[in-house]
């Protein structure tokens, strides 16, 4: 059992990939409070393979009467930032999960870190209490746990070693809005830039488009399918959009191609990984996503970004929070304004009219992604959490 922990309630890809990343380099104990889809199998084998001590939902209810003062104290302590929102959410789940939670896979000599500034982090919290502030705590921050209003961001802040960012609009954000600590560090995420084959076979009648992300409203898929029915209006029929991915706008997006008639211009190939992922950006001409803000939630730099450019891919996105950091306007892409499908298609057309264009940008593209390598981004975040 190592002293190094990695505690996260839901697995998602770009996590998978840090953790890959991290096995190669050093060791530690995988903590999952949920039971991972089977999506994740094989990445969760090669852990394994590597040496990470992986934990499903550890459950014992030793040490409760001194885990329930823990809690009560923490209640108490915190009981207003308890209000009738998702804070609440956050604070009673972190405290029941905790209460259950196998405390034996931790000690005063833990090194924890935490996946978003929610329940992970929480909990993480209160095992440094159990241990007396002993263990080193620390946690990275992305979108949805600060854009909202996250009563517990500050406490955090102020209890841990160190809180990652991965973008400097984030960093900025935060300052503003909760804490200016240099506790808050830049670290950002990234794809196996080594790992990736680019064969690009492309027929030069047709100009692809491609989108891969979960199927939720913050990504702005309704945008760029009512881009495709304007498209279509306007004669464009060689311009293709291939989409990958799925979750639950899936069967919405699907029935309004149907609807519309955009079944011969959008090809659907749901969820992929691996070798498919290879396929279908080595497939595209340019990549987009043009994402919105929501009340309380909006896109970090999405993971799909960095994955683009790798592959040399040009790409259009919307200029929210911190996608001007891989997207730079008139350089590797173009930045568009968000909720407006004007811009999309005039984007869309553009890089259709402009070859010479999408090379350059894609070279750039490529330059730009050495900010997004995995594997060295890895490195200093193990370094700097203590670990090797």
């Amino acid at each position: 059992m190592s002293n190094n922990k990695y505690i996260v309630k839901s697995l998602a890809p770009w996590m998978m990939d840090e953790l890959i990343a991290f096995s190669g380099l050093t060791e530690f104990d995988l903590i999952l409070l949920r039971k991972p889809d089977e999506f994740y199998k094989e990445n969760l084998k090669q852990l394994e393979l590597n040496g990470v001590n992986i934990y499903i939902n550890p459950f014992s209810y030793m040490f409760f009467v001194k885990k329930l003062i823990i809690i009560l104290k923490f209640a108490i302590g915190n009981i207003l930032k308890f209000d009738f929102n998702y804070n609440a959410v956050i604070g009673l789940k972190s405290m029941f999960w905790f209460l259950k939670l196998d405390l034996n896979h931790f000690s005063k000599e833990s090194n924890i870190h935490a996946q978003f500034a929610t329940q992970s982090a929480v909990i993480s919290l209160l095992v440094k209490k159990f241990y007396s502030d002993k263990p080193y705590m620390s946690f990275t921050f992305h979108a949805y746990d600060i854009y909202g209003s996250n009563n517990w961001f500050k406490l955090l802040v102020e209890n841990c070693h160190k809180a990652y960012s991965i973008s400097n609009f984030n960093i900025d954000y935060v300052h503003k809005k909760y804490i200016n600590s240099d506790k808050i560090v830049l670290s950002r995420l990234g794809v196996f830039r080594n790992e990736i084959k680019k064969n690009r076979v492309k027929s030069t009648a047709v100009f692809t488009i491609g989108l891969m992300s979960w199927f939720i409203e913050k990504k702005g898929i309704n945008y760029l399918l009512e881009a495709i029915k304007i498209l279509k209006g306007k004669g464009f029929e060689n311009i293709k959009l291939r989409l990958a991915g799925d979750g639950p706008l899936k069967e919405k997006y699907l029935q309004y191609i149907k609807d519309n008639n955009l079944n011969t211009l959008v090809d659907y190939i749901g969820k992929i990984k691996g070798k498919e992922k290879d396929d279908f950006y080595n497939s595209l001409d340019a990549f987009i996503l043009p994402s919105v803000k929501l009340k309380n939630d909006q896109d970090g730099i999405p993971v799909v970004l960095m994955e683009a450019i790798a592959y040399s891919l040009p790409i259009i996105s919307t200029n929210i929070s911190g996608i001007s950091e891989i997207c730079i306007n008139d350089f590797n892409g173009h930045l568009i304004s968000e909720r407006n499908v004007d811009d999309l298609v005039d984007a869309i057309i553009y890089f259709y009219r402009n070859m010479d264009k999408r090379k350059e940008y894609g070279k750039n593209s490529l330059t730009v992604s050495n900010e997004y390598d995995i594997i060295l981004n890895s490195k200093i975040k193990v370094k700097t959490l203590g670990w090797m």
